[in-house]
């Protein structure tokens, strides 16, 4: 099977991914990302371009065209986190995917040819899943990896599977397109060398005796005799994603925006998965402060779903107060389950609209996980002790209790013994509870359940030295 390339360069990657809740915003003011290195511009958006401001134009020169200017420092890193997304998107219809860092994709197509009806179907696939991420790119196809790179950052823009054609179109490439260092194109050039098509026609073998290896290994590689090494692309289990901002945000209420913007994302990720997740953590950047703002929002019985996740992270967000504008957001989702089909009762169907689980999460999310808690009782005798709290939708647990089924407690218990001060008539008892000692806290009581002259009902108890306590009151 002869190999089949296609290449995807994002030539302005980083200014695509910036986020802007306004569309309008973003194309009133010119927007310019600048190379640290070297002060240059590498990447403009369209209202600069039409105020005459081009790529590898001097940020001072950039300054004199346009008054209203956004200018960004280029940051590779962010490019590549978008690739990953890419790449996430893109294996859903076809599987060998490898990251160029920092804006280029490599897609080995010949072996998913047998899986759709022919190339056209195979790219408009592909086409498909590019589309709702609104990116600037070019593309082509090529008989090896770096041919298909090369033709693509020419802007060929061309979707071919004929050898001769695509060999030919490579051939066609002005030196300068090659991936040279200056150094070699200027003793290429020296030597009459104008095209690719020169330097082909030139056994690798010659071209080793006058040149470096490097420059043998890349024709080499481009022309297909050699291979290139690269490592596919596998999904991830976890969800991350950094968004920066195009305008910084100062107040929570807005700040929902960009992250509804997240949380679209990771619904993607856990549908396409089948699966949900219980927790996110987010990050918020904030200017001129190194150390960011971090918290978590739960569910306790998981979603996927955007506007469920949002809002719980508005009701979050109102206990959130933000020390300085905030630039970048940053979305973390380290563990998922597999989605299971809900089961609803076949007459009564669904009971209300928010389940109990749904509702716990709601009131951790607005009043704190630590506030929401739930009464369990412990396999002890020691009424102080038997009921506590625990976690909200603790597990229900199956004691081996020695304590009676049938034992009649109250329905309210007094934080603390109270002294009988009244007489009442012993109607049921005595119950004996004679525990702790193995805790140094030992507690000998006999309980009785009584009735006072007005025909309340109390539970009251008589320690070894005769005396006559309160304990809890029956409804």
């Amino acid at each position: 099977m002869e190999q089949l390339w296609l290449y995807l360069y994002f030539p302005q990657l980083q200014l695509d991914t910036l986020f802007t809740a306004s569309k309008d915003n973003c194309d009133e003011y010119a927007v310019i990302i600048v190379d640290p290195s070297n002060h240059n511009i590498c990447q403009v958006n369209e209202v600069a371009t039409t105020s005459g401001i081009q790529k590898g134009m001097s940020l001072g020169a950039a300054t004199l065209l346009s008054h209203q200017l956004q200018v960004l420092p280029y940051q590779s890193e962010t490019e590549v986190n978008k690739l990953y997304e890419i790449a996430d998107l893109l294996y859903l219809v076809t599987s060998d995917i490898a990251i160029d860092k920092p804006n280029g994709l490599f897609l080995r197509i010949h072996n998913m040819l047998n899986l759709y009806d022919n190339l056209e179907a195979y790219w408009q696939s592909i086409k498909n899943q590019l589309s709702p991420l609104a990116l600037s790119y070019s593309y082509a196809t090529g008989h090896s990896p770096l041919a298909a790179r090369l033709l693509a950052k020419r802007g060929v823009n061309n979707i071919l599977s004929e050898h001769h054609v695509l060999k030919n179109a490579v051939a066609n490439s002005p030196l300068t397109c090659l991936e040279f260092d200056d150094k070699t194109q200027q003793k290429l050039t020296r030597v009459g060398i104008k095209t690719a098509r020169d330097l082909m026609q030139i056994p690798l073998q010659d071209l080793a005796k006058r040149f470096d290896i490097i420059l043998v290994n890349y024709l080499g590689r481009l022309t297909g005799e050699f291979k290139h090494p690269m490592t596919f692309y596998h999904p991830p289990e976890s969800f991350d994603r950094y968004l920066e901002l195009l305008y910084d945000i100062e107040d929570t209420q807005r700040i929902t925006a960009p992250i509804k913007h997240l949380l679209k994302k990771l619904e993607t990720f856990l549908k396409v998965r089948d699966r949900l997740t219980q927790q996110l953590d987010m990050t918020f950047y904030q200017r001129d402060i190194d150390i960011p703002i971090k918290f978590t929002v739960g569910s306790e019985q998981g979603e996927y779903l955007t506007d469920y996740w949002l809002e719980l992270t508005a009701l979050k967000l109102e206990n959130i107060q933000l020390e300085a504008a905030v630039f970048a957001i940053q979305l973390t989702v380290h563990q998922t389950f597999v989605r299971s089909p809900e089961k609803n009762d076949l007459f009564e169907g669904k009971k209300g609209a928010t389940s109990l689980l749904q509702l716990v999460s709601r009131l951790q999310a607005k009043l704190g996980e630590e506030a929401i808690r739930t009464p369990v009782m412990k396999d002890d005798f020691r009424p102080e002790i038997i009921a506590s709290y625990d976690s909200p939708l603790a597990s229900e647990q199956t004691l081996e209790s020695n304590i009676q089924p049938y034992a009649i407690r109250p329905s309210f218990l007094l934080e603390a013994p109270q002294p009988l001060l009244e007489k009442v008539s012993l109607i049921l008892g005595p119950e004996r509870v004679d525990s702790g000692w193995w805790e140094n806290q030992s507690l000998t009581r006999d309980y009785f359940v009584a009735r006072t002259s007005k025909g309340q009902w109390y539970w009251v108890f008589r320690t070894p030295e005769s005396q006559w306590y309160l304990h809890g009151v029956f409804s």
